[in-house]
């Protein structure tokens, strides 16, 4: 569940959701030994755009990205900002898998964290009683905001790890993200829209494992009936485009923008102000095949 809030910061350094990391076996060297991350299903997927790479939830994917954009401390600085006061630890003691949610967090804190990202980057200390008359501090920008909601309320984009029809589907825009702790001690779900943000934990008091109960076996389900309940209760919208937000072609194994009719092109959303390089000749070999770096070689090999 922390993320969506390494993807926003990668934006904010000038990636976009079409940019390509390499979801490939990858290790990591730290003062206590190796970090090999896993994705959840033992598997790896090559080229991934971010969209995908955040939908799906790819644990390779997230840890490369964070080492891309300075490790560990901004990540923590980030979540701090936007309200978790459990990270105590320095950054070196989390290292790269604080992404993937080595670190202790409070349901509260996480659900306001992700409130933040529904107020378009808008923050506000949690109250327990009606507070309309304070206004929100800016922390997140908001352009990185939208397309981070975008890409978490994009069923297509999760279908891969989660397929079509799993409890993350609405017939109405929510973005939402899961998460399940090593050994299925406990897990989570978190969703917004821009009236509600609703935070699950589902777990045992004891701290004892369930049985391969996951996110979206467990705390998804129970994220679906709370939104259905606030849809048919309150009504649902969702945000307008924001005018810096445009739409452009591109090549899903290079995430650099191609011709409209060019065979395989998908649609993207971006920043208008960090749009990807157009593709050149150099990135296809004579069969038009994508030419990717050394670093597939032994994934291309494998049977994955």
């Amino acid at each position: 569940t922390f993320k969506p809030f390494t993807y926003l910061l990668a934006l904010e350094r000038g990636a976009t959701p079409a940019s390509i990391v390499a979801d490939v076996p990858v290790e990591f060297s730290t003062p206590t030994g190796v970090f090999a991350p896993l994705n959840y299903d033992r598997r790896s997927y090559g080229p991934m755009r971010y969209r995908l790479a955040l939908a799906n939830s790819l644990n390779i994917s997230a840890v490369r990205v964070l080492d891309s954009i300075g490790g560990p401390a901004v990540l923590r600085d980030r979540l701090e900002e936007c309200g978790l006061k459990t990270l105590k630890q320095s950054p070196e003691f989390y290292g790269l898998g604080l992404t993937i949610g080595n670190a202790e967090a409070r349901l509260l804190e996480l659900a306001n964290a992700y409130a933040c990202l529904a107020r378009m980057g808008g923050f506000l200390p949690v109250r327990l009683t009606p507070h309309s008359n304070i206004a929100s501090q800016h922390v997140l920008p908001s352009d990185a905001c939208y397309l981070i909601a975008d890409m978490l309320s994009d069923n297509g984009a999760r279908s891969l790890a989660f397929g079509a029809n799993s409890s993350l589907r609405f017939d109405f825009p929510v973005a939402c993200k899961t998460g399940t702790s090593s050994d299925f001690r406990d897990n989570w779900a978190l969703g917004f829209t821009p009236e509600f943000t609703v935070g699950v934990w589902v777990g045992n008091f004891d701290g004892a494992p369930m049985h391969e109960v996951s996110g979206v076996s467990g705390a998804a389900p129970v994220l679906h009936e709370m939104f259905e309940e606030l849809h048919s209760r309150f009504g649902t919208g969702w945000y307008a485009t924001p005018a810096n937000i445009v739409e452009r072609w591109i090549n899903p194994l290079t995430g650099k923008l191609v011709a409209e009719n060019t065979p395989g092109a998908v649609r993207e959303k971006f920043a208008a102000y960090h749009l990807p390089p157009a593709a050149t000749a150099n990135d296809f070999d004579e069969l038009g095949r994508v030419k990717l770096p050394a670093e597939y070689r032994d994934w291309l090999a494998s049977d994955q």
